[in-house]
């Protein structure tokens, strides 16, 4: 080819030319991108501050409401474990018996929560209502009634209860990092609470190593889960509303899991259902309110423990 022929010449250039403009095309396509998806987290952020939840740096809440398949009011709060002046601690209810079958009473959950000075909180752990010790009746979901916790729960040295078999955990180590699995031996507790910063339980593992745990289901409730990250450095909370047609009629676990996929999570648990299932921020008179709205008509049922999220300064 004989580029001194003025045609060739600038035929080149102008290919040139339209292969620069291109590029430059694609990248400020990119950059715009960027810039607009930055723009919407930021929006979703402010959007939380405007809807009146006093939340700290590092903590997101997010509420979405679905139509497909069918309606639902999610919530949801990421913990960015790497922030700093975030701490976590687990309330049980009083033990009533001491060394008896109970390990805690029943107790509303925004006053586990309040006494903990909590910036956010959760229902956690299966449990079972005991009978009452004097008509020997299991007297209903009331505050004061008696619980067997479910498998491990822990908060700091204090063990309140140990594991079971058939029941998951969840917990977080001196590193702070969380973790998801069976700890389903007092052997295997041995080994784990010595380096545990606290622990509470669920009824199963829904999620691990991103691949779905549980079969699809037309079993549906309001559930609470908590999933994590691959690193182990985030910590998902869930909150569905159930039992509230045509505002909110629930999930199964298989969907549940599905949720924590949504948010990145590589291992999940089921933590809790029902009418105990319940979310609670601070809103903008610095009180613990329910973010989500529990299936019983009465309010958020009294539970047997909660998994608080504080913030420095506040546990005091």
């Amino acid at each position: 080819m004989d580029w001194n022929e003025p045609m060739l010449w600038h035929g080149f250039q102008r290919a040139t030319r339209r292969i620069y403009v291109s590029r430059i095309l694609k990248s400020v396509a990119v950059i715009l991108l960027s810039v607009f998806e930055l723009t919407i987290s930021v929006e979703d952020a402010v959007s939380q501050e405007a809807s009146g939840w006093q939340l700290p740096r590092g903590v997101l809440y997010t509420h979405s409401v679905r139509q497909e398949p069918r309606p639902l009011h999610i919530h949801v709060i990421t913990i960015n474990l790497r922030t700093e002046g975030l701490s976590f601690r687990v309330s049980p209810g009083m033990d009533p018996d001491g060394d008896g079958p109970a390990e805690a009473m029943l107790t509303p959950p925004n006053q586990l929560a309040t006494d903990a000075k909590a910036v956010a909180a959760i229902n956690t752990s299966a449990w079972e209502m005991l009978p009452d010790p004097v008509t020997g009746k299991k007297p209903g979901y009331i505050a004061g009634g008696w619980a067997n916790i479910l498998g491990w729960v822990q908060n700091g040295e204090q063990i309140i209860s140990k594991p079971q078999a058939g029941y998951w955990s969840l917990w977080m180590d001196e590193s702070e990092k969380v973790f998801i699995g069976q700890i389903a031996s007092e052997e295997r507790l041995n080994q784990m609470a010595p380096n545990a910063k606290w622990a509470v339980s669920g009824f199963r593992g829904i999620l691990a190593d991103g691949k779905i745990l549980v079969e699809a289901s037309d079993v549906r409730h309001p559930r609470t889960a908590a999933g994590i990250t691959s690193d182990h450095r985030t910590l998902v909370w869930i909150v569905v509303d159930g039992r509230q047609n045509g505002y909110s009629e629930g999930v199964s676990e298989e969907e549940l899991a599905r949720l924590l996929l949504e948010y990145q999570c590589e291992d999940g648990i089921n933590l809790d259902g029902g009418g105990s299932s319940s979310m609670w921020l601070r809103n903008a008179k610095s009180e613990l309110s329910t973010a989500n709205r529990p299936s019983d008509a009465v309010g958020p049922r009294p539970v047997p423990v909660v998994l608080n999220l504080l913030k420095q300064g506040n546990e005091q």
